[in-house]
């Protein structure tokens, strides 16, 4: 089975200890976002979504960058990157149904 854990991350923004990674799952995209402590030893995670499609990865990411550094620039720079940014080919799946 392909998880976040074991399928590898797609997308990385990285500014001193603070990170947004995209990851492709089953069911869309997987987008974590947080900060490292401790020298980069420990990630703590701010939050984490799965999006069925890029384009609500692309606001996550804007509002992530934005929600980590206040930096209205930064974000402006991630989401320029990310437009141009070649993803790979991903099927999204639906859920089955709930029994």
């Amino acid at each position: 089975m392909v998880n976040a854990k074991t399928q590898p991350v797609v997308f990385v923004w990285k500014d001193h200890s603070r990170f947004v990674e995209v990851h492709p799952v089953r069911t869309g995209w997987f987008v974590l976002w947080g900060h490292f402590e401790e020298a980069g030893r420990r990630k703590v995670l701010s939050g984490n979504r799965v999006y069925p499609t890029l384009s609500g990865v692309r606001r996550r990411l804007g509002d992530a960058v934005l929600e980590l550094t206040r930096n209205r620039a930064l974000a402006i720079e991630v989401l320029g990157t990310f437009d141009r940014f070649s993803f790979p080919a991903h099927t999204v799946t639906e859920l089955p149904e709930s029994l």
